[in-house]
């Protein structure tokens, strides 16, 4: 499995540092967050900066907003665009949701997103994202939706049924288990990995725990130290026979490039142990 930055990880910080900082942990490619880029220059300079430091860019952020009438047909040119500059930068994979949604509190995660949405609603999305399945294939750049809070798609079972109502190989699923914990109406980390099984295009890796009041959820902890058990994530990866690559990113604070660097090697690790043990319990 090849190991990838999330430049979401050096928000605070230009896409230069992000690249110079993949370049010399040894990341295998780098996932493009949309905090760093807009337009095509964007991407010109990216793919610049890509070929200096010998880090590929290997996921683009971008998704629609389809359960707004008023911007639906205008999510789905935008995320043609996407599409566009992937083919063109050579990028292999779009991540992103299909759409946002939330209650009166955004912050209370099992109570918005796939809760809120209606099978009618479902069914609409599904049928309106079969013209950008049908430009990906065109493109040949791989969507994937991330398994995200305040997203119609924010459990593994939730996931499933947009991928099932679509219908096409060219959109699956990227499970992200820091999220995935945080949605409490979630089959939780390891089952919606497990719910996926089949489906997963792409791989977020992410950490943390729930606030020391037991209210919100805090991100700033290393894939080693929070409360997921990345053993088990991993060892489930390899009995599904993934290979693709698993993306870090640190949402937390602090200096993104110590997270970056621990990280690193202890996904390394996991995946190093995994294999040699064959998931030895």
């Amino acid at each position: 499995m090849k190991i990838i930055l999330h430049s979401y990880t050096f928000r605070g910080y230009s896409i230069e540092r992000a690249f110079l900082k993949a370049a010399e942990y040894g990341f295998d490619g780098i996932e493009l967050s949309t905090v760093h880029y807009k337009t095509e220059d964007d991407l010109i300079k990216a793919d610049k900066l890509s070929k200096q430091y010998q880090v590929p860019i290997i996921a683009l952020d971008a998704g629609t907003d389809l359960l707004n009438s008023e911007r639906k047909a205008a999510s789905i040119e935008k995320m043609k665009w996407a599409l566009d500059m992937a083919h063109q930068f050579k990028i292999p994979i779009i991540n992103g949701a299909i759409a946002n949604i939330t209650g009166p509190d955004w912050t209370k995660f099992g109570e918005n997103g796939s809760a809120l949405v209606s099978e009618e609603k479902y069914q609409e999305m599904a049928l309106a994202y079969q013209e950008v399945a049908t430009y990906a294939q065109a493109k040949n750049v791989q969507i994937v939706f991330e398994i995200h809070m305040n997203t119609p798609h924010d459990t593994g079972e939730s996931t499933l049924k947009l991928l099932d109502a679509i219908g096409s190989n060219w959109v699956k699923a990227n499970p992200d288990p820091g999220n995935i914990y945080a949605v409490t109406s979630s089959e939780g980390p390891l089952g919606a990995v497990q719910k996926v099984n089949g489906q997963i295009g792409f791989f977020h890796a992410k950490n943390c725990r729930k606030s020391a009041l037991g209210y919100g959820y805090d991100y700033s902890y290393l894939l080693e130290n929070g409360a997921i058990d990345y053993y088990q994530i991993v060892c489930e990866l390899v009995k599904q026979g993934y290979n693709g690559p698993i993306c870090i990113e640190y949402c937390g604070e602090g200096d993104p490039a110590y997270a970056a660097y621990k990280d690193i090697a202890y996904l390394r690790s996991l995946i190093a142990d995994a294999l040699l043990t064959n998931c030895l319990k």
